[in-house]
């Protein structure tokens, strides 16, 4: 077990004084609402739930205000904590881990606020920057001098995150001091490293097994680091690459084009669900993978520049694992990525650290890529390392108005 991380046993105990009650027939369930780099949403101890495994979506989307089944067009999210975009719609679930690998277990659920249905298959690279923060909030580590690392294994992905936060003094607050792109002013830092992020969802750093593709006419590398990705020069498919969000999510025609090419390398990467192979319908209403990005040269001082869909909207950003898995492809010769981006050294057969800027609509988006090129043409790239900054937005309990029987029944057991 890491030196930081208290037992299981003490570390339930700051939280369970908490655990959900029934008041007036309303249920109150505890959540930290929290934004971590350019994402929000909410972060539910595990524990919390866990003798309520039956009704843990049907809380979820409660606490989040989208619709209890099937699809409601225009819904606003107005009985939640969700906001509209994909970025807003996050929530984690923090467990204790038997300290092996890693010192927690987390499992992000990704809603979209027309539907019922959560995503259960990727991770978020934003929203766990707030995952120390929570945990140093809630005394579930003990903070080092004068940093505190943590290990965090991602369900979603099987990828182990190293999270570094400065604790000056050993003391369970980290400075307010770290800008990132997007986000307005200062607030606590985290560095984040993915450790082993190569082939997250298909097991391949080259899904297709081809460093480009070519579909409806386009060539495209598929790449999977963190995530698994389709990366487009945005003059193959008639942009600039330097096009506002606003526009991008107006073009309907280049939309359309964009889901039919990431749905053709959706099949090629032979992505799944649920151990599934997905279908092209299910590719095409996909609020997660594959995520599409347009690349072109850089103009404002970084590597390259990027468009990056979610993929069925524009982001207005770049998300960090997305980030994560376009800078590992720019120093991959052969790839659109590669292409497109300028000014970056090649690796070599030592192992080396590159940093790549990927300028983005917010502003310039930075990640450590550490790797080497082996005997051929094949790559290891053990590790990728971005800076986000968090910020916990209040601790409290969601009101659940007419629980279910179901939840009425497990909670009424707990006590």
């Amino acid at each position: 077990m890491n030196n930081n991380q208290q037992s299981p046993a003490s570390s339930a105990s700051a939280l369970l004084a908490s655990r959900p009650f029934v008041r007036d027939g309303v249920l109150h369930f505890p959540v930290s609402y929290m934004r971590g780099g350019t994402s929000t949403g909410i972060i539910l101890w595990g524990p919390h739930l866990a003798p309520l495994a039956d009704a843990r979506e049907a809380i979820i989307r409660k606490i989040m205000g989208v619709p209890d089944e099937g699809e409601l067009k225009g819904n606003r999210q107005i009985t939640g904590l969700g906001r509209g975009p994909a970025t807003s719609n996050k929530v984690f679930i923090i467990e204790p881990a038997d300290g092996t690998q890693a010192d927690f277990n987390s499992t992000l659920a990704q809603l979209a606020a027309e539907k019922s249905a959560i995503d259960w298959s990727v991770n978020c690279g934003n929203m766990s920057a707030a995952i120390p923060m929570f945990l140093l909030n809630n005394g579930l580590v003990t903070a080092g001098d004068p940093d505190t690392h943590i290990r965090v294994f991602n369900t979603n992905t099987g990828v182990v995150t190293d999270c570094r936060v400065r604790t000056p003094g050993g003391l369970p607050a980290i400075p307010a001091d770290t800008a990132i792109p997007g986000v307005y002013g200062e607030f606590p830092g985290v560095e984040l490293s993915l450790r082993h992020p190569v082939g997250a969802k298909t097991g391949q750093l080259l899904p297709t097994g081809q460093v480009r593709d070519r579909f409806d006419g386009v060539e495209v590398s598929c790449v999977d680091v963190a995530v698994p990705m389709v990366i487009i020069r945005a003059d193959a498919v008639g942009m600039r690459g330097d096009e506002s969000v606003a526009s991008l999510n107006a073009h309907t025609q280049l939309k359309d084009r964009l889901r039919s090419i990431w749905v053709q390398a959706g099949l090629a990467m032979q992505l799944k669900k649920k151990g599934v192979p997905m279908s092209a319908d299910e590719l095409a209403t996909s609020e997660t993978v594959p995520k599409v990005c347009l690349v072109s040269r850089p103009t404002q001082g970084g590597h390259i520049s990027v468009r990056y869909f979610t993929p069925q909207e524009s982001h207005a950003s770049l998300a960090v694992t997305g980030g994560c898995c376009l800078a590992t492809a720019c120093l991959i010769p052969g790839t659109t990525a590669h292409e497109a981006a300028t000014g970056l050294e090649p690796l070599t057969a030592n192992d080396s650290e590159r940093a790549v800027a990927m300028e983005n609509p917010a502003g310039i988006l930075r990640a450590r890529v550490f790797g080497r090129q082996l005997a051929g043409s094949g790559f290891d790239f053990p590790w990728v390392a971005y800076e986000r900054n968090a910020q916990l937005y209040m601790d409290g309990h969601f009101r659940i108005y007419q629980p279910s029987a179901r939840m009425l029944e497990q909670i009424a057991r707990m006590a």
